[in-house]
């Protein structure tokens, strides 16, 4: 995959998160909470990235 397929593909993931959790209880959530899911879910993101680039090379 190009590095601009790569860019597409995440934004798409990010934006499908966004979709998904507007209307759960992710809003009930404390700010330390969803920040902290969030990151779970970037390096989850990142980890999958780097493993399809490494594949590919």
């Amino acid at each position: 995959m190009s590095s601009m397929g790569t860019i597409v593909a995440i934004i798409t993931v990010l934006g499908s998160l966004f979709l998904v959790t507007r209307g759960s209880t992710f809003q009930s959530m404390k700010a330390s909470q969803t920040v902290k899911l969030a990151a779970i879910w970037a390096a989850i993101i990142l980890g999958l990235v780097l493993l399809i680039s490494f594949l590919q090379h």
